[in-house]
């Protein structure tokens, strides 16, 4: 995983946010973060590091999807990028086109949490989950006690409409899950709070 020491952004020019489709140069990040988190990361995301596969396991999955018509796509991931460096991901998974999917984020490094920059990408993944897949329904259900997680969704203004016990992947614990809606329009007046 690349080090980002310029991302204090100490100089004037605000960082450029983008998204793209996973990449086979970004595994090595995305691996990393899932096969060897720290206890308090595994035990934030509600993460079940016996039921994470193999690194090697891993990375033939991920690109299997990379490669994969996008009408044969049950997941599919989109690397968050920061000056053009992934430092995170989106993942919607459950995906029924033209109707449903159920969305996931990480912030690779622990350092670029909290600054407020997972907001700005997670409505950009939303609004292209929306349109790669002519979505009319996301969700998003992160752990109920990460405090992270929960407190961009509601600073982003998603309406919290269900909390209950699931696993919220097939990597995840059983725990207490809050449910919230990602609506289009409350993603696209985040990112363009003037527009009409």
């Amino acid at each position: 995983m690349p080090v980002l020491n310029h991302m204090g952004f100490g100089n004037a020019r605000p960082p450029e946010f983008s998204i793209r489709p996973l990449a086979t140069e970004d595994l090595d990040g995305i691996i990393a973060y899932f096969t060897r988190p720290s206890k308090a990361d595994a035990e934030r995301m509600g993460l079940d590091i016996n039921r994470v596969p193999s690194a090697t396991q891993l990375r033939a999955d991920l690109n299997v999807m990379i490669g994969a018509p996008p009408d044969r796509l049950s997941s599919f991931v989109l690397a968050w990028c920061i000056d053009g460096t992934a430092i995170g991901h989106s993942s919607l998974k459950d995906i029924v086109p033209s109707d449903f999917g159920s969305m996931h984020l990480h912030m690779w490094h622990a350092n670029l949490r909290g600054k407020g920059y997972g907001p700005r990408l997670f409505c950009l993944s939303a609004l292209d989950f929306y349109e790669r897949f002519n979505l009319k329904r996301i969700i998003c259900e992160p752990k109920a006690d990460n405090p992270m997680a929960n407190r961009m969704l509601k600073k982003i203004g998603f309406p919290l409409i269900l909390t209950h016990v699931a696993a919220s992947s097939e990597i995840s614990v059983v725990c207490e899950l809050n449910r919230y809606e990602i609506l289009r329009d409350v993603a696209e007046r985040y990112l363009h709070p003037h527009a009409r």
